[in-house]
């Protein structure tokens, strides 16, 4: 037990202490060849897509009264966004049409940062869940200054590339997906730039497919798909690692 955490797998119980990874609830000790020592990169034998989304799908079966709260306040925000997006293209719309697409970016790019925060927020109920905890919304809200700069490195890219092209959002799931989950797990921040490209092109096949997945999920059922996407990357993290996941 600790007042912080102490190295990966740590977790926080609602006594606010930080406790080891085998005594998590339900911890299960990793298979022989399913995982590698903290830090080490990808096991040898990868981690089965099929599975990966089955567990985050039962995981948010089991809390999704709290993810639907948290699914409300990003469709919110989304929707604030919208609006005021309407009210500024109109106005820009009547002058120069460089006023109405660089108006666009900036909206884009503000919206995705705020979201890119909000996906940190989502992560944070991840780790929760993937430790065998019932989800705290208000602990999932308590973030540090990393949390806050984590989530708008992941939010500043998706929003620029996605107000070039929607399309091109995708890039930032494929390289950054993993960022708002390193956060949430080890209160990284610029830091978890850098491990989650180093994750997703590690394993290409499987990471990038998976994140691929993630952001059709994500944008498809208006963000409902979500607190799916990042439990499935929490997932894929802990195993990665070696990390135990709850059942």
């Amino acid at each position: 037990m600790s007042d912080s955490s102490q190295g990966p797998g740590w977790w926080q119980a609602s006594d606010g202490k930080w406790y080891p990874p085998e005594q998590a609830p339900g911890y299960q000790a990793p298979a022989p060849g399913d995982g590698v020592p903290a830090g080490a990169g990808a096991p040898a034998g990868g981690t089965d897509i099929g599975t990966t989304l089955t567990y985050a799908w039962n995981k948010f079966v089991q809390n999704i009264g709290e993810w639907l709260i948290l699914w409300a306040i990003l469709i919110g925000v989304a929707i604030l966004f919208a609006i005021l997006s309407i009210a500024l293209s109109v106005g820009g719309a009547t002058s120069f049409s460089f006023r109405f697409n660089f108006t666009g970016i900036i909206i884009g790019v503000v919206s995705g940062v705020v979201q890119g925060i909000i996906l940190v927020i989502v992560s944070k109920g991840a780790a929760q869940a993937t430790a065998g905890q019932k989800i705290d919304i208000g602990e999932c809200f308590k973030l540090t200054s990393n949390n806050l700069i984590a989530g708008a490195i992941f939010g500043l890219a998706y929003g620029i590339l996605a107000s070039l092209c929607p399309i091109f959002g995708v890039a930032a799931f494929l390289f950054l997906g993993f960022v708002p989950i390193l956060s949430a797990l080890d209160d990284k921040g610029v830091d978890a730039v850098s491990e989650s490209i180093s994750l997703s092109t590690g394993r290409a096949n499987e990471a990038m497919v998976f994140w691929l997945l993630a952001w059709f999920i994500t944008g498809i059922f208006c963000f409902l798909g979500a607190p799916i996407a990042f439990l499935g990357g929490t997932y894929l993290v802990k195993r990665y690692r070696g990390e135990p996941v709850a059942a």
